[in-house]
C-alpha cells in the first residue's frame, strides 16, 4: 500500500485535536511515508502536499458561519470515500459519522481509530461521581445512542490507538478486544516553544501553574480546595476559559488566596517559563498534551493519573496523586513550595524525559506500530501514482 488515508472531521487550525493530526501527518511525510489527510477545511495559510480539503474560500466561510459541523464533516467524508473507497487500511479520527466507518467496513478495509479521550461510559462515570463528590449539579449527557454508535465503531474496528495508559484502561472496561488496542501517546512541538530552554526567572515566591478548561472534568474543584487548605505563600494560576459548573457553584476564583486566571494568551511559551510548578488533577483525559509541554520546559508536575499521560513516571520526573484526595494533593503543593532543591531535580528530569515525546519521536513510534500490524503498509512508495 503506496499510502496512508486519514480522514479528520473538522477545521485545521493547528490547535487542539487538528495540531495532533497534522503533526502526525507532517511527520510521516517527512519521514518518507505517504500520508493523505482529509478533512472539511484549513484556516488561511495551512497547505500542505499531502492535505486535502472539502472546501476552501468563500464556501468554506459560509459553510462554518451558516451551515453546521455536521455538514462539513459530511463533505470531507463524501471526498474521503470518492478518493479512498479502495484502501486496504484507512485511519479514521473522533467525530466522524457511523455510515462512513460501516462503508469502508463492508469494503473489507481495515480500520485504524484514533481515540481521543477514554471510552464514553467511563468517562461518563467518571463525571457522574465528581459531580456527586462536589454536590455540582452537573449535567452529564448520557446520550445512550451515541454509546451504542460507539460501540460500533469499536466493534468494527481492526486497531484503536489509545493515547495513555488510561484511555487504554478505558477501553478494556468496556469489552474492547485487548488485541485492537495500540499503546502510544500524544507529544509536543519543539517549534511552538523556541524559548523553552532560556534561563527562567524566577518570582519571590513559587508559582504554580494549571492550563486547561477551568472545569469539573479537569479536576478544578479539588484544586482550589487543597489550595485553600494548604495555605502557601504561593501564587496559583489558572489559565484557560471557565466553564459554567464552576462559574455557577463554585466561589468566586479571586476569593481563593493568591489565585489569579488568564483567560488566554497567544504566548504559551512565556506562562510556562513564569511557572515554578505545573499542577493537572484532571479526571478524564486522552492524552494531556499541557502536561507534555509543562514537562518540555523543565517544570516538575503534580498530576492525576489522568494527567499523567503516558510521559509522567511517578516520582522520577513528576509526582502522581489520587484523583480525589484533599489532603494528598495539600500536601504535595506544600512540599514543593517549601522544596525548591526538589523542584530543580524533578524538573530536570522532566526536561529529559520530554525529548523523547516530541512529534517526531510519536509519530515514528506510532508508525512502527502500524508497520508490525500491516507489513505492507507504505511498501513499494516508489510505484505511487498521484492521489
Amino acid at each position: 500500500m503506496n499510502y496512508l488515508p486519514v480522514l479528520f472531521g473538522y477545521e485545521a487550525s493547528n490547535i487542539g485535536n487538528s495540531h495532533v493530526a497534522l503533526s502526525l501527518c507532517r511527520h510521516w511525510h517527512e519521514s518518507g511515508r505517504a500520508v493523505q489527510l482529509t478533512l472539511p477545511g484549513a484556516v488561511k495559510g495551512l497547505e500542505y502536499p499531502w492535505l486535502r480539503t472539502a472546501m476552501k474560500g468563500l464556501r468554506q466561510k459560509l459553510t462554518y458561519k451558516f451551515g453546521t459541523n455536521i455538514q462539513a464533516r459530511t463533505m470531507a467524508e463524501q471526498l474521503f470515500y470518492k478518493h479512498e473507497k479502495d484502501a486496504d487500511i484507512v485511519y479514521l479520527w473522533a467525530g466522524l459519522s457511523l455510515e462512513i466507518f460501516e462503508a469502508f467496513h463492508k469494503r473489507g478495509s481495515r480500520i485504524v481509530i484514533e481515540r481521543i479521550n477514554c471510552h464514553r461510559k467511563s468517562s461518563w462515570r467518571i463525571l457522574e461521581a465528581a459531580a456527586d463528590t462536589w454536590n455540582i449539579p452537573y449535567r452529564i449527557n448520557t446520550d445512550e445512542k451515541a454509546a451504542l454508535i460507539e460501540a460500533k465503531k469499536l466493534e468494527i474496528a481492526d486497531a484503536v490507538f489509545c493515547p495513555s495508559p488510561m484511555v487504554r484502561k478505558s477501553m478494556l472496561e468496556n469489552g474492547v478486544e485487548e488485541t485492537k488496542l495500540l499503546s502510544t501517546s500524544y507529544g509536543w512541538a519543539p517549534e511552538r516553544f523556541p524559548g523553552r530552554n532560556d534561563e527562567k526567572k524566577h518570582a519571590e515566591r513559587p508559582v504554580f501553574l494549571f492550563v486547561g478548561s477551568i472545569c469539573l472534568r479537569k479536576g478544578i474543584p479539588l484544586l482550589l480546595e487543597a489550595w485553600k487548605r494548604a495555605k502557601l505563600d504561593a501564587d496559583l494560576v489558572l489559565c484557560g476559559n471557565i466553564a459554567p459548573e464552576i462559574q455557577e457553584h463554585l466561589p468566586p476564583l479571586e476569593t481563593y488566596p493568591n489565585v489569579r486566571h488568564i483567560s488566554y494568551t497567544h504566548d504559551m511559551g512565556m506562562i510556562y517559563r513564569s511557572a515554578d510548578v505545573f499542577v493537572f488533577p484532571s479526571l478524564e483525559e486522552g492524552g494531556p498534551m499541557v502536561t507534555y509541554e509543562a514537562m518540555a520546559h523543565g517544570i516538575p508536575c503534580l498530576v492525576s493519573e489522568m494527567g499523567a499521560g503516558a510521559i509522567v513516571e511517578k516520582d522520577i520526573n513528576g509526582i502522581v496523586l489520587p484523583d480525589m484526595d484533599i489532603d494528598a494533593w495539600a500536601e504535595a503543593l506544600t512540599s514543593m513550595a517549601l522544596n525548591r532543591q526538589a523542584r530543580i531535580d524533578i524538573g530536570q528530569h522532566a526536561r529529559q524525559r520530554a525529548e523523547c515525546f516530541t512529534w517526531k519521536n510519536v509519530s515514528n513510534q506510532r508508525a512502527e506500530l502500524l508497520e508490525q500490524r500491516y507489513p505492507m503498509l507504505w511498501k513499494d512508495q516508489g510505484n505511487a501514482t498521484d492521489h
